[in-house]
Parts: structure tokens; C-alpha cells; sequence
């Protein structure tokens, strides 16, 4: 069965983007923690993620989760105004458990819905 995705919510494709980029920033955030817990130098002016320390764990996610929330509600709206010019993505799906057409099988063709 083919069924054509039309429009895309963009507070759906917000949150989503946002928990996304959120999980991201959390693991990049973790990272630049412990790149912040290597001594600095004696004589020598901490960087700036070495200032940043223990927060980079709650300032990462959150920047990038908004940030990435927003660009993703964004591409949404991009989505949706492509799509009302020259169509929506079209996707094949099945029910779970039926089994798939064979390749040679040329009875139904890809350009009906």
C-alpha cells in the first residue's frame, strides 16, 4: 500500500527535533565535561570549555535541543510548502505479518496509490 505523507505538524517535528538534539547535546555535553576535568597547565589560561566544567552537561543539551528543535520546525514548514506544490513523500507500507511481493511481480506498479 502507498500512502503519501502531505504535511508535516511543526510543534510534532519541534519536539521531536528538540528531544533528538537534546540526547545529542547531553552526550556531547558529557564529553566536554571530561575534556574540562583535565588539568590546565600551571601558568596557563583555562579554554573556554574548561571553564565551562560540569555545566557543559546542562547548557550542551539545552542549546542544542532548542536549537535543533527549531531548525527541525523549520524544515517542517519548508516540507509542508514543497509538498502543497508538487506532492508529499510517498512511502510503502505493509501490515506486520504479510509477506512481501516477490521482485518479479509486475502486476501493480509504483505509480498507483
Amino acid at each position: 500500500m502507498h500512502l503519501q505523507i502531505r504535511r508535516i505538524s511543526t510543534s510534532s517535528a519541534f519536539l521531536v527535533g528538540m528531544a533528538l538534539h537534546g540526547l545529542i547535546g547531553f552526550l556531547v555535553g558529557i564529553g566536554l565535561a571530561v575534556i574540562a576535568g583535565v588539568d590546565v597547565p600551571a601558568g596557563t589560561e583555562p579554554s573556554f570549555v574548561q571553564r565551562l566544567g560540569a555545566w557543559a552537561i546542562i547548557v550542551v543539551p539545552f542549546v542544542y535541543g532548542v536549537g535543533g528543535g527549531l531548525v527541525t520546525a523549520i524544515a517542517a514548514t519548508l516540507y509542508n510548502a514543497v509538498a502543497a506544490v508538487v506532492g508529499g513523500l510517498r512511502i510503502e507500507i505493509r501490515a506486520a505479518g504479510r509477506p512481501e511481493r516477490s521482485k518479479n511481480d509486475h502486476s501493480k506498479h509504483d505509480d498507483e496509490t
